[in-house]
């Protein structure tokens, strides 16, 4: 990305979002998120170097996979362009009963996904796409935003933090049935969007 590129950020229908689907979602792993401890003690955290790795989610969270299996009518999809490349996209799903994720409750939402290309990773974009989700659930009336993330995507939960997001659950056996994903830990984050909501 050149510093003279502009993005460009939009709100697209979501009848026909498969332009989201161009935009890759790579992590590249070099550290974890120990989680450490057990029982009424409470449970550390602590970053750990690993032998790096590259984690392609691009196959298996997409537009093409959601229609299938999902409603999408409170689904709302936000891609970032450059020209006419998408190079970063973010998803907002709220009021869909089918999402056990949303937890029955109408007042909140969760960032379903969000990805940016590699080569524009570290420029703003992902902090962008996330103010516009968050301005989005705002005017839809919700107080939270839930995110789901793991303990191997340590950039993915540090930015995360720096929104004022904080642990509500940790699931050491969420993908436990996953071959490819079986020691990773599930995080659940929370992020206030009112004043006087506590953490």
């Amino acid at each position: 990305m050149g510093k003279d590129t502009v993005i460009h950020y939009v709100e697209i229908d979501k009848s026909d979002a498969s332009v989201y689907d161009e935009i890759e979602m790579k992590v590249r792993v070099k550290e974890i998120y120990e989680v450490n401890g057990n029982g009424m003690d409470g449970i550390t955290f602590q970053k750990k170097k690993v032998s790096p790795y590259t984690k392609d989610f691009t196959e298996n969270a997409n537009y093409k996979r959601w229609k299938r299996q999902f409603d999408l009518e409170n689904w709302n999809f936000f891609v970032a362009f450059d020209g006419n490349r998408p190079v970063g996209g973010a998803v907002l799903c709220s009021h869909s009963s089918e999402l056990n994720m949303l937890e029955g409750r109408a007042d909140l939402g969760v960032l379903w996904d969000i990805r940016v290309d590699s080569g524009y990773k570290h420029c703003g974009v992902g902090q962008r796409l996330f103010q516009l989700v968050k301005d989005r659930a705002e005017n839809l009336g919700l107080i939270q935003l839930k995110i789901e993330c793991q303990n191997n995507n340590v950039p993915a939960v540090d930015f995360y933090f720096k929104q004022g997001a904080h642990i509500g659950a940790v699931n050491r056996y969420a993908y436990y049935g996953d071959k490819d994903a079986a020691d990773e830990v599930q995080f659940l984050l929370y992020v206030n969007l009112y004043p006087g909501i506590h953490n």
